[in-house]
């Protein structure tokens, strides 16, 4: 599950694995996404702990040292997956708060300020290279919103403001997320909050989760 802040990824997920439990269904294993984490168990959550400590916090994890931080990300995320890499091979289905693509965006932009381009080509082979740690996800659902509407959610969420600076950086992200969709259409599906009420959004998500069903067999003739 990716996207910016305040698109509603928390809240839907939760939603579909709700209805998932209630119709009986065996619900996904859901790693949640960084901020909503502790910080003080496995290996994983200790080097978050580390991140979050010498950032001082900071919305974006940013201690000045972008190549450090992207690395530590890469490892938290490549621990992520094989803490549950049994499941996954016993058939289990998983959904992860914020994968490799969002390591790839913020990333990209914190190492490229000020080059939209360069952010891209640097998210396109960072993906690549995380792929020698860890797969990526079979699917992922990248939702959108109107960007100035989700952030102020956030905010409202959070009960911060945003500085202008981070404001640059959520539409920035915005953008990559939707280059990066696009350069992947057969493994990244996009969703337009705007375009889709709830409802449609949780029963196409519970399509994707959901085991697949066998494919009906012919009643004779030809097809």
């Amino acid at each position: 599950m990716e996207g910016i802040n305040g698109v509603g990824k928390t809240y839907l997920t939760g939603l579909v694995v709700d209805q998932l439990t209630r119709a009986g269904a065996q619900p996904p294993v859901v790693l949640e996404e960084f901020s909503r984490r502790g910080t003080d168990t496995d290996l994983g959550r200790r080097l978050l702990g580390t991140l979050v400590e010498a950032s001082g916090g900071e919305r974006f994890l940013r201690a000045g040292y972008p190549g450090s931080e992207t690395l530590l990300l890469l490892a938290i995320k490549a621990h992520d997956y094989e803490s549950v890499a049994g499941l996954l091979e016993a058939g289990q289905t998983v959904i992860e708060g914020r994968s490799l693509h969002t390591i790839a965006v913020y990333q990209s932009l914190i190492t490229h300020p000020g080059d939209d381009d360069a952010a891209f080509e640097f998210a396109v082979r960072l993906l690549d290279h995380a792929q020698g740690f860890r797969p990526l996800p079979d699917r992922t659902v990248l939702l959108t919103d109107d960007v100035d509407a989700a952030v102020r959610r956030a905010e409202v969420r959070n009960g911060e403001t945003f500085t202008a600076e981070q404001w640059v950086m959520h539409r920035r992200a915005a953008a990559l997320f939707e280059q990066l969709a696009a350069a992947y259409p057969d493994r990244v599906l996009l969703i337009d909050r705007r375009q889709h009420d709830t409802d449609a959004i949780a029963a196409a998500m519970r399509e994707l989760v959901q085991p697949p069903r066998p494919a009906p067999q012919a009643l004779g003739g030809q097809q």
